[in-house]
């Protein structure tokens, strides 16, 4: 008999398990972030959605109790996310990308080896690097690039000033919209500004993501030159 009530419990425990949303409620832990990322990747948008709504005060509790100064922006880009995810007019691809940047913003605040940012890391520098040994690059490697750098941008606006990270965002949106007659001087004006990065930044605790962030952005803005320069000469010989 006794064993006939634990196997009726156990089972009891499997039916509920089964049928009750345990995606939706708070969780304890980080777990509730890769559940979120996932359920993004499945196109589950409003169960997504909800995962953030209930575990939203937990992630920027987090996020304040290891760097209190950057809550601000953990806020903006959940809301933003929100947004995105809860818009049926956005695309997937949309989607895709405001759920990526909010998980790589989270990942760059509370994790002190930032394992996610590292992997985005290590593919933008070989897509990069490919790029700029190519003698013409095709719109869909372009496409490819600014999906990665537009990724990573809420960690660049973690170390660039507002009049910085304007410029860097109009950097990615000559790629972007294929600008083919963008200003070139323009460009490099940007590129001027963007190089002032605040020498302060190289003494705190993301000193070795700062020294990236100089080298890619440096490399994006010479790529957006050497694009602007091969579409200019592209629409010359067609």
């Amino acid at each position: 008999m006794r064993i006939i009530y634990m196997f009726s419990f156990f089972f009891i425990l499997i039916i509920i398990q089964a049928f009750y949303p345990s995606d939706l409620s708070a969780q304890s832990n980080d777990h509730y972030m890769y559940t979120f990322e996932r359920l993004v990747q499945e196109q589950r948008y409003d169960v997504a959605v909800q995962i953030i709504e209930n575990n939203q005060m937990a992630i920027i509790q987090r996020v304040a109790e290891e760097k209190g100064t950057y809550e601000p922006i953990m806020r903006e880009y959940l809301d933003k996310c929100l947004s995105v995810l809860r818009d049926e007019q956005t695309t997937d691809s949309e989607k895709s990308l405001a759920a990526q940047q909010t998980m790589i913003l989270w990942d760059a605040m509370t994790s002190d080896n930032a394992p996610l940012w590292t992997s985005w890391k290590y593919e933008l520098d070989n897509k990069m690097n490919k790029l700029l040994d190519q003698k013409k690059v095709s719109q869909h490697e372009m496409d490819e690039i600014v999906y990665y750098v537009k990724a990573i941008s809420p960690v660049v606006k973690l170390h660039l000033n507002d009049e910085q990270f304007q410029d860097y965002q109009q950097s990615v949106s000559v790629l972007a919209n294929n600008h083919q007659s963008y200003n070139e001087i323009e460009l490099e004006e940007t590129f001027a500004q963007i190089s002032k990065l605040n020498i302060d930044t190289l003494n705190n605790a993301n000193a070795h993501y700062t020294k990236w962030l100089i080298f890619i952005v440096f490399g994006f803005i010479f790529l957006s030159l050497s694009y602007v320069a091969w579409a200019k000469y592209r629409g010359e010989t067609t």
